[in-house]
């Protein structure tokens, strides 16, 4: 049945006197709910679909694991390839533990920088508070030393206009009278001013310091500056073996392209990689020199703008550390390696800067 002829057959349903009011009520009602209904369904089965779409990008993903896993375990299992793999995981564990040192680092010094700007915006306020108070003291202090004054003058006039008694001392009196009338609504005036002044000043007693807005941007060029130097000598003190070299490399490149040299070779890395990781998870730090680097560095960074808070990557220069280059079995030496922590973005230190 075509569509125009359900809808004729609903209007002849529905007109006047085919149906009680009551049926053609009751049928209206059915044909909305049945429209109702179908765009639940409509809605239940996109969702439906969605679901399944999510099912099956999880059962593949769980199958490319699953064989990444497997080719893993073939690799680590291998004597020629398991020990490779053993140092890349051991580098990946200390790039891992330098990036959260220099995290623990920077929090520090955010909180520290915050805490110490937070005190001088609160004494700040409250010095010029002091100051404003003073000079509400000496207005008042003023205010009051002259409605004081006003008010003996007017005590003054109060008692000659007594003593002036007689008719013939009539129009002195109305003289007198009106300039003591003057007088009151000046003195009125310096008593309103004395308790304006007053409610004014202990407003401002009462008032509490503003909210801190945050740290400054000369204050969050201070810690960055700091933290900056902090991962530079992080890769100064992991640059024996090019551990700080090698351990950035696994950030980009997988375990099965990595090659560490002969089996003694991956040995010494290990050894090697057991001391470094020991000096990064030890809780008191060495920051012997920490002080000079950073103010060095300060001297020397430039920023794109006032309103930057990273300085620009050229302006931090590079670390001439002593690094070791693997090509394949084969480990060759490298004298001097230019690291830039920013450039390179060593212990994932952007993460740790303050914007």
């Amino acid at each position: 049945m075509e569509f125009s002829d359900r809808l004729s057959n609903l209007r002849q349903l529905l007109a006047p006197g085919a149906r009680p009011p009551a049926e053609d009520e009751r049928l209206l009602q059915l044909y909305w709910n049945r429209a109702e209904l179908k765009k639940e369904l409509s809605r239940l089965q996109d969702e439906r679909h969605k679901l399944i779409e999510q099912l099956n990008k999880h059962e593949a993903s769980y199958v490319r694991h699953s064989e990444q896993l497997l080719q893993l375990e073939e690799f680590l299992g291998n004597p020629e390839t398991g020990p490779h793999g053993l140092v890349y995981f051991q580098l990946r564990s200390l790039w891992r533990a330098s990036s959260a040192k220099v995290a623990r680092f920077a929090q520090q010094l955010q909180q520290q920088q915050a805490d110490r700007e937070q005190r001088r915006h609160v004494l700040e306020f409250d010095r010029a508070r002091r100051q404003q108070l003073a000079d509400f003291d000496r207005r008042i202090a003023t205010a009051r030393s002259r409605a004081d004054m006003m008010e003996a003058q007017l005590k003054l006039q109060d008692v000659k206009l007594e003593k002036m008694r007689g008719f013939w001392n009539y129009a002195r009196r109305r003289r007198l009278s009106e300039e003591i009338a003057t007088e009151r609504e000046q003195w009125d005036l310096a008593a309103t001013e004395v308790t304006d002044l007053s409610d004014d000043r202990n407003t401002l007693e009462d008032r509490a310091a503003p909210a801190f807005e945050g740290i400054s941007i000369d204050g969050r060029r201070i810690v960055n500056t700091a933290v900056i130097a902090y991962a530079q000598q992080l890769v100064v003190t992991l640059s024996g073996g090019g551990l700080a070299v090698l351990a950035k490399e696994t950030t980009t490149k997988r375990v099965f392209d990595m090659k560490y040299g002969t089996r003694e070779e991956c040995s010494r890395l290990m050894m090697l990689l057991r001391e470094a990781l020991a000096i990064v998870k030890n809780e008191k730090d060495d920051l012997g020199g920490l002080k000079e680097r950073t103010d060095a560095l300060r001297a020397v960074v430039s920023y794109r703008s006032d309103a930057d808070t990273v300085p620009l990557t050229d302006s931090i220069g590079t670390l001439p550390v002593a690094v070791t280059l693997v090509s394949g079995l084969e480990t060759g030496n490298k004298d001097k390696a230019g690291v830039n922590v920013l450039v390179d973005d060593y212990w994932d230190l952007y993460q740790a800067l303050l914007q």
